[in-house]
């Protein structure tokens, strides 16, 4: 599904090479003209070749960082003795980056797995439209300074554990009914910090009940929920299971302020009318039908996904006020701008792309809530809006994870899937998170360490389920959005209470699937 109507604007320029957020592209696309290859190199020898070929070829670091060995790539190659070895090498040879929130060469995420059964080193786990597993992730916390309990953080839409009815704010209490007491005694000396266990070897091994619990085919899980009353189910999966991910949606009524809410996990697959797009244009039609004047997005679980559902969903939010404005822009390098890779970028669509106003929304404000997992097209989705409307960030901690590049995938000889960081994006202002980051370095300033919130340190109470206005970070926006003396005193009184976070306390969190996320066969 074309979801955007795009121009090409003359002959790109050349483009200052730096960052912005994660595009994940499923569709396939041409080689290049291959140069002849030698007829006694083994496949070990061609896929390694290849690898290189594909870097020099299409990451956004080529033009001046990597040597050029296209016409033989073997006097690079054969220094190595791996294919996961000559990406490193490369990878290795991209600018160095030094910041607060990182350090070391700007190319920390371009990839590759084995397919087809064939292994190689370094494999990435990603997953796109299907995961596997209960679809639950796990957070101890403590709320009185003496015990931390293991709370589910988040639990998937389609998952098995949401279809079993488990919910975030759960405690968990017993796995496959077994007898272990899961609180645990902690020390928190610090009211702000978190909090440490008395006992390791004893939280160490109720940490290892739940994780290998939550990795086997068959589970039982038993939680306590805020009523203090007890829920058990038993689980299975035998395969994967199709994601939704808008895991909430709701709207808050007030008397001419109505304030929705739309909790986002990833940007799947919307395309020909599918059920992520139906869930999406139901949940705007509602929002259009009760006239919000705000929107809550929740990406604080969101590692990314397919642009091209984060730019629907952009546009949804837009609405009226950015129907015909820029919305993005791509930068590639100087091979990617030529007239060799045009079938390529018209297969990608990798032009200008502007708002169709999909929406009848007229938001005076958009809130993003976020957390360090924030990434990728989650990012872009919250950059892109900033030059068109308010837009407000709550983070749980200081910033956003920061990953600017954005990827295709490159099958090499049907044995590889490989994803070199490729090209980046702006907005329609031409920078990448300036809004956040106003360092006079435009490395610095284009988020590659995340996007800086407007509040920071909000922290992630998981004793409320998701879209309960009881809880904090929902709590701050909804005070901005609809500010009363009512939720006001809410506010206050939620964040009166100590909620501390316990050393090594999250368990099976999601992974950066958004960043580099391969559409499943």
């Amino acid at each position: 599904m074309n979801t955007m109507r795009v121009k090409q604007v003359g002959r790109l320029a050349t483009i200052l090479l730096s960052g912005l957020f994660i595009l994940s592209c499923k569709k396939d696309n041409p080689e290049p003209e291959p140069e002849p290859e030698p007829t006694d190199r083994t496949e070990g020898q061609l896929i390694k070749d290849d690898i290189y070929k594909y870097y020099k070829l299409y990451s956004v670091w080529a033009d001046g960082s990597i040597p050029d060995y296209l016409k033989d790539p073997a006097q690079y190659t054969d220094q190595y003795g791996s294919a996961s070895n000559v990406l490193e090498a490369l990878k290795r040879l991209t600018p160095v980056h030094v910041a607060a929130g990182y350090s070391g060469v700007f190319d920390r995420f371009s990839f590759m797995e084995g397919i087809n059964g064939y292994n190689i080193a370094g494999q990435a786990s990603t997953k796109m439209d299907n995961n596997e597993g209960y679809g639950i992730s796990v957070q101890w916390f403590s709320i009185d300074s003496k015990t931390a309990q293991p709370y589910i953080s988040f639990v998937e839409g389609g998952s098995p554990a949401q279809v079993a009815g488990f919910k975030r704010a759960d405690i968990i209490t017993s796995v496959n009914n077994d007898k272990e007491n899961y609180s645990v005694e902690v020390t928190c000396p610090d009211p702000g910090g978190s909090c440490e266990v008395k006992d390791p070897a004893a939280y160490s091994r109720l940490r290892n009940n739940i994780n290998s619990a939550l990795d086997a085919a068959s589970l039982t899980l038993q939680v306590k929920r805020a009523d203090n009353k007890l829920f058990e189910k038993p689980m299975n999966y035998n395969n994967s299971y199709v994601i939704n991910p808008v895991y909430k949606d709701t709207i808050y009524l007030n008397s001419g302020n109505n304030i929705g809410y739309l909790a986002l996990s990833s940007f799947e697959e919307i395309e020909n009318n599918n059920q992520n797009q139906r869930n999406i244009d139901a949940a705007f039609t509602q929002y259009e039908a009760k006239q919000i004047k705000s929107l809550i997005v929740d990406l604080r679980y969101n590692g990314g996904g397919y642009v091209d559902a984060a730019i629907y969903i952009a546009d949804k939010i837009g609405g009226t006020k950015t129907k015909g404005k820029l919305m993005l822009t791509y930068e590639m390098n100087k091979y990617m701008q030529s007239d060799a890779a045009k079938s390529l970028r018209d297969q990608l669509n990798m032009y200008d792309t502007y708002f169709d106003g999909r929406s009848a929304l007229n938001l005076n404000k958009v809130y993003f809530l976020v957390s360090e997992e924030t990434a990728s097209a989650a990012e872009m989705l919250i950059n892109v809006l900033v030059p068109h409307l308010p837009v407000e960030i709550i983070a749980t901690e200081s910033r956003t994870y920061g990953k600017p590049v954005g990827f295709f995938e490159q099958k090499v000889r049907d044995k590889v899937s490989y994803w070199p960081a490729s090209f980046i994006l702006k907005n329609a202002r031409g920078n990448l998170g300036e809004k956040y980051n106003k360092g006079t370095d435009r490395n610095l300033r284009d988020y590659w360490d995340g996007l800086v919130p407007d509040i920071s340190g909000v922290g992630d109470d998981v004793s409320a389920d998701v879209g309960d206005p009881a809880e904090k970070m929902l709590a701050t926006a909804l005070a901005d959005a609809a500010p009363s003396t009512k939720t006001r005193a809410a506010l206050r009184s939620i964040s009166s209470r100590a909620i501390q976070t316990v050393d090594q306390g999250k368990m099976h969190t999601r992974p950066e699937r958004g960043m580099i996320k391969t559409r499943s066969k």
